[in-house]
């Protein structure tokens, strides 16, 4: 949001850092006029808005936004603008607790070194996505995959380098996968990803460009450039299947293949590649 005192605009809330601390230090300001927009729009796209109050919303010295209010009754009288500014300090808190109370769910929902959700909570959607599935007659995929020699690196590096390795993994993962594919950290240097409304082959393309991009990723390490393979294996839901742990068994006796036959490659659950 923007403000115009004096015939000149500046910044209430926005990315320019002295308009941020404009804002803080503000308890209130009357304007000639607003600029209402998303931040980050251009001056061309933001909507003219005349005679508003502006009162900035902060919660323990966070500025979480602004509350502009129209003065299409007349002019603001002090007793309103006491009872406005007291809303604006209570929306702030509560934005502010939201903010933080999401912040939190997420914490324990995800794990902190890769971004990917944990095993507890993939266990959860995985028995959600069966069930959609099974309802809408859609195929949903699972795929597993597990870090080649993993324990060398740590072994021979450390665990700060393997935790380095395993937070690299997560990043590729955000960048390859789609938003709509689940991506979770079953335990240690094992990965699962489910994929919504796929059949086997499309989890099969998928798995083959993350063994790719995995294999060619460098990680630097105190001078060192490390590389990174991984073993795959691939399976889809039955018909009406809902049985979670069959779903991943499956997918790990696929991935154990795999590692029996050479690591760095793609494997197929027998049951449902047949």
């Amino acid at each position: 949001m923007m403000m115009r005192t004096d015939g000149h605009w500046q910044a209430l809330v926005g990315s320019a850092r002295e308009g941020r601390r404009e804002l803080e230090r503000a308890h209130e300001r009357i304007a000639d006029g607003t600029l209402v927009g998303d931040r980050g729009a251009r001056a061309a796209d933001l909507v003219s808005a005349e005679g508003h109050l502006c009162l900035p919303m902060t919660a323990g010295g966070v500025s979480v936004g602004v509350l502009g209010v129209p003065d299409s009754a007349g002019p603001f009288s002090d007793g309103r603008r006491r009872v406005l500014a007291t809303a604006a300090t209570l929306l702030g808190i509560s934005l502010r607790n939201a903010q933080l109370f999401r912040e939190v769910k997420d914490h324990t929902l995800r794990d902190g070194l890769t971004g990917c959700f944990n095993r507890t909570h993939a266990m959860g959607i995985i028995d959600l996505e069966l069930r959609r599935a099974r309802r809408s007659q859609m195929s949903v995929s699972l795929i597993m995959f597990d870090l080649d020699r993993f324990k060398e690196v740590n072994d021979r590096n450390g665990h700060l380098c393997g935790d380095a390795v395993l937070a690299a993994v997560g990043a590729l993962m955000r960048d390859v996968l789609r938003g709509s594919d689940f991506k979770c950290r079953y335990g240690g240097e094992e990965f699962l990803v489910l994929l919504p409304e796929t059949p086997l082959e499309g989890a099969k393309r998928v798995a083959d460009t993350l063994r790719h991009d995995l294999s060619e990723m460098a990680i630097q390490w105190k001078g060192e450039m490390l590389t990174i393979t991984a073993s795959f294996g691939v399976t889809t839901a039955m018909p009406s299947e809902i049985d979670v742990k069959a779903l991943i068994g499956r997918a790990d006796v696929a991935l154990y293949r795999a590692k029996d036959q050479g690591r760095d490659c793609v494997r197929l659950s027998v049951d449902t590649a047949t």
